[in-house]
């Protein structure tokens, strides 16, 4: 089949068309989901922001819209104020908090928000929610607050993961979730009003949240409330005190008409006498607040007449403005039902008291625990110190033994240094010159060590002028048991705690043999103001570094096979000095066994 132009393009447009009308009838624009977003509209201090997926965190500003998964950080006396999509819900955060925008979607034309915040405080104001399927819930790690037009404070401490919720205005929902040993969730929820609080320490603290429930506890909540959040709360005073006496005008209508009140797990009232006592609380809440913000120095009591004096702008009938002079204290009794109360009380004493046993149980297995933990460690600790005890005397064994076999391979055990000596009339004889070797740690890691030649006592007429040491050491056999040990010389510059660098020159080299290495050390002083060093007490000539490696722990030797020590008298006639070899202990190194590097 051939098309022109002229009908294929008539073709295309009846496609459009079809497909036009067939996505009008299979797609209702209803379902589709949209997303919200929350708008950043105050913020002071250090307040940042890490986007959903991401890793890294972005300092927030003013107008900065927050998406789904979005978290928001707040530092020291910091704060920030959000809206959320327009309006639907005012959202203050004290300074070290941290929440993450969960949800913020609408579907089938129903709005789902949900926050959840795992440090710091908040101040929360909600809207009516207009639609029945609305959803606005507050996570916390211990319980979920679900609230549909309202006003209430939520804390958390970071550290124990604890949450406190206490409600200003509505009512809210707090849900607690429960697993048994099958892994099955159940829920259990209790509803709040104005002037009550609820604290949890876990999820599963109790299976009946409403014995938690309790009337407000100012102090805390002050306590927990950072500045801005309690400033919130007295801006809004106009907005609480609506919706409360929108609550009150409710309940009246009921007890009027006799009905028995709904959800009324947690506020009792019976007449019209007890919803008198519950209005006058309501009326005095906010007031209470600020007057203990003010008593515990949270705010200033000027910067507080100022706040109240904007917060009284606001409100259109004078008789129910602010002023801490006229605010009484509230009662504690109001809305509580004395019998239920008892009861709850003996209830949460029994809780207290099975928790307290559960405590005092894990505590016993706990030190169980540790008591054989250290049973354990102290038996260690005895076989380390036997291993050690006896490492250590096979080490000076060794050491006595390789001492034993270099001094008869030298042919006498008996110094007899001939450099130094006095007068035979001298009362003070000097101390005599001696030069003497020392190892330093065998290192498995790097397999390397230092040896250190050491001079003691060369003065007066032993003072020195030049040294040349020849050092002997090594195996060159295969056997495992045989420490293959030679020169480290990566260093450029091996200093003299003896001879000055800057008057003074130094030659060393390594030789191999059949049978052992020979290294030559020397150095001299020269110049024509370079005289003789003296070296009073121990000072060390020099420090060479070593590379050492056996198959097998042993012990290795460095001895001296040949010393010279020269000094110039006062005509410049050179002189040596006499320090036999066998005056002169070998070094004694334990090479700890690993493969060669």
């Amino acid at each position: 089949m051939q098309f022109t132009k002229k009908s294929f393009f008539s073709l295309f447009v009846s496609f459009c068309m079809l497909f036009g009308f067939l996505s009008a009838i299979l797609v209702n624009p209803a379902e589709a989901k949209t997303v919200r977003v929350a708008v950043i509209t105050s913020l002071s201090g250090e307040v940042t922001v890490k986007k959903g997926g991401g890793s890294k965190t972005y300092d927030a500003y003013e107008n900065m819209s927050l998406n789904q998964g979005d978290t928001l950080y707040t530092g020291t006396d910091s704060s920030v104020t959000l809206n959320l999509s327009n309006g639907d819900a005012d959202v203050t955060l004290g300074d070290n908090a941290e929440l993450n925008v969960s949800d913020l979607n609408t579907s089938d034309g129903n709005k789902k928000s949900k926050l959840k915040i795992w440090a710091g405080s908040m101040w929360v104001k909600v809207k009516s929610l207009a639609g029945s399927n609305d959803e606005f819930e507050v996570e916390t790690p211990t319980a979920v607050m679900g609230v549909r037009g309202t006003q209430f404070f939520v804390g958390v401490d970071p550290r124990s993961g604890k949450a406190k919720m206490a409600v200003g205005a509505g009512k809210v929902s707090a849900t607690t979730v429960i697993k048994d040993g099958n892994n099955f969730q159940t829920k259990n929820i209790t509803y709040l009003y104005p002037t009550q609080q609820i604290s949890l320490g876990s999820r599963d603290e109790v299976t009946d949240p409403s014995l938690k429930v309790e009337f407000i506890n100012l102090k805390d909540i002050v306590k927990d409330a950072s500045p801005s959040i309690i400033q919130a709360i007295i801006d809004n005073k106009a907005q609480i005190d609506k919706e409360n006496d929108e609550f009150i005008a409710k309940k009246k209508k009921e007890l009027e008409e006799g009905k028995a009140a709904k959800d009324e797990t947690s506020l009792y009232l019976k007449n019209l006498a007890d919803l008198d006592k519950v209005k006058r609380n309501f009326d005095n809440l906010v007031g209470n607040i600020a007057k203990q913000a003010v008593a515990d120095n949270k705010i200033s009591k000027s910067v507080m007449e100022k706040i109240i004096e904007g917060a009284n702008k606001k409100i259109p009938d004078p008789n129910r403005y602010l002023d801490l002079d006229k605010v009484q204290e509230l009662d504690k009794t109001a809305g509580v039902d004395p019998e239920l109360e008892k009861k709850k009380q003996e209830e949460l004493k029994k809780l207290e008291a099975a928790m307290l046993k559960k405590q005092e149980e894990e505590d016993k297995k706990l030190a169980e625990i540790k008591a054989k933990l250290d049973a354990v460690l102290k038996a260690a600790e005895e076989v380390k110190k036997k291993i050690e005890e006896a490492n250590k005397k096979a080490a000076e064994e060794a050491v006595a033994k390789a001492k034993e076999v270099l001094n008869s391979q030298n042919g006498s055990t008996t110094p007899a240094p001939t450099a130094g000596g006095n007068d035979d009339n001298d009362p003070t004889p000097s101390p005599t010159p001696k030069v003497s070797l020392s190892a330093g740690t065998h290192n498995p890691l790097t397999n390397t060590f230092d040896l250190k030649i050491n001079m003691s006592d060369f003065n007066g007429l032993n003072d020195i002028y030049a040294v040349e040491v020849h050092l002997l050491y090594g195996d060159n056999s295969e056997s495992e048991s045989h420490p293959y040990i030679y020169y480290h010389n990566e260093s450029d510059n091996l200093e003299s705690g003896i001879f000055d660098s800057t008057k003074s020159a130094y030659h060393i080299q390594e030789y191999y043999g059949e049978s052992q290495h020979e290294l030559v050390y020397a150095i001299t002083n020269y110049g024509s103001d370079a005289g003789n060093v003296e070296v009073s007490g121990t000072k060390t000539l020099v420090t060479i570094p070593f590379h050492a490696y056996s198959m097998e722990n042993t012990i290795a030797s460095i001895k001296v096979g040949s010393i010279t020590i020269v000094r110039k008298d006062s005509n410049n006639n050179v002189q040596t000095l006499n320090i036999p070899v066998t005056s002169i202990d070998p070094a004694i190194v334990s090479i700890i066994g690993t493969e060669p590097r």
